[in-house]
């Protein structure tokens, strides 16, 4: 009826009828869980649309839940990093993507934020979570705003099965490499595929683990595995690294900052001069790091003037799966001046982002790191013969998979 009454008015008007543009559409998922339990809340694209940079706003406050365990960015070559503010339920998600690949690949999603339900959950409860587009931003290519539709989402309380974490969750593992899928309510009778990865084992190993063993080398970075029980119950998430954090900063924003690092990772980088709190005392300038080795790292980080000269220097032993932010007044007790810059380098490549953040405003944004030294890109194995679920377990102990 609506595109008629347009169709009718242009008539009238003597205007050219043109087709009716469908918008692209941004959905959040509807997942389940049991008390207790873990949802991975996912934002999708339906179709393809490269963005460089904006913000999400997304609404749990009215989720009976215990915390917010993980939010994580996707994309598959690591152009995207973020920062997170958390106020309870309501999570805002900074993001920039400097070679606007964000959203063209729609295989992944754009976020997913997972948080523990509450034990006093009931079973059959229904909790709405949206995605504000009043408050949610999405730039195209040219720094233009993206019009999009909405399809919000909602988590209901029930099943038998949840996924809580995957580790080491991210990064690359050899052929032969191992790694652990955690939860609730697994059993061997639990069938359980991953995709983008090829298994030559998944083994049942207690009602709260299953172990995966590699056929071919793989990264684990976007692996999507879905379990399911006998009764149907069925959950799915995303792999992603969860930084296990390292204290926290003495600043209370940052505090309630999370770091969205991208996949990428370095040997050496820059993060480039920002405002200065020196020129502003309401900006700070933070810097966050991450290390998805299954060895220790240690991490010199460098302060410099603007000409250069060394200012400051400070050394970080950052244990295999953890992250540190910190202020950079909290590096080196002072903040850097106008024009200041931090050097970074560390012996194990490791994932960097920089953040810019106003207490006034409340407000965390991501500040890109220029690499200058990163590993060599691992080469892609071929795709599986059943395109790439990589492995199935149902019912044996042993699990075999690589169907």
């Amino acid at each position: 009826m609506k595109q008629h009454t347009i169709a009718l008015l242009s008539c009238l008007a003597g205007l050219p009828l043109t087709a009716q543009t469908t918008l692209p559409t941004i959905r959040v998922t509807s997942e389940s869980a049991p008390p207790g339990g873990m949802a991975q809340m996912k934002v999708l694209l339906t179709s393809p649309k490269p963005i460089t940079s904006g913000n999400m706003d997304l609404d749990m406050s009215g989720v009976d839940f215990d915390s917010i365990d993980g939010i994580a960015l996707f994309n598959s070559n690591g152009d995207v990093g973020g920062a997170a503010t958390v106020n309870g339920g309501k999570v805002n998600v900074q993001f920039t993507s400097p070679m606007g690949t964000f959203g063209a690949d729609a295989d992944y999603p754009l976020l997913t934020v997972a948080l523990t339900l509450s034990q006093s959950a009931q079973p059959g409860q229904v909790f709405p979570v949206t995605l504000d587009p009043s408050a949610s931003i999405w730039d195209d290519l040219l720094g233009a705003p993206i019009a999009f539709e909405f399809q919000q989402g909602k988590i209901t309380v029930g099943g038998s099965v949840s996924i809580t974490n995957v580790v080491p969750g991210g990064g690359s593992l050899p052929a032969g490499g191992v790694f652990s899928i955690f939860g609730m309510g697994f059993s061997p009778s639990t069938k359980v595929s991953i995709r983008e990865l090829n298994a030559s084992a998944i083994q049942y190993v207690s009602p709260t683990e299953f172990r995966v063993t590699l056929r071919e080398a793989g990264v684990l970075d976007g692996a999507l595995i879905t379990v399911q029980n006998p009764d149907n119950s069925i959950d799915t998430y995303y792999s992603y690294m969860r930084g296990a954090p390292v204290g926290q900063s003495s600043r209370p924003l940052l505090a309630r900052a999370v770091p969205v690092f991208s996949i990428s990772t370095a040997f050496e980088a820059t993060l480039p001069p920002t405002i200065s709190s020196q020129v502003n005392p309401n900006y700070f300038t933070a810097l966050a790091l991450q290390n998805p080795n299954g060895a220790s790292a240690d991490i010199t980080v460098e302060a410099h003037a603007a000409n250069g000269a060394l200012t400051g220097s400070t050394l970080v032993t950052l244990a295999s799966g953890a992250r540190i932010t910190r202020e950079v007044s909290e590096w080196f007790g002072a903040a850097l001046p106008t024009g200041g810059y931090l050097h970074i380098v560390s012996a194990q490549p490791v994932q960097m982002q920089g953040l810019l953040g106003n207490d006034q405003t409340g407000v965390v944004l991501p500040i890109a790191v220029n690499i200058l030294s990163s590993p060599a890109a691992a080469p892609q194995p071929p795709p599986s013969p059943s395109g790439g679920s990589g492995g199935d377990s149902g019912g044996s102990s042993s699990g075999k998979g690589g169907k």
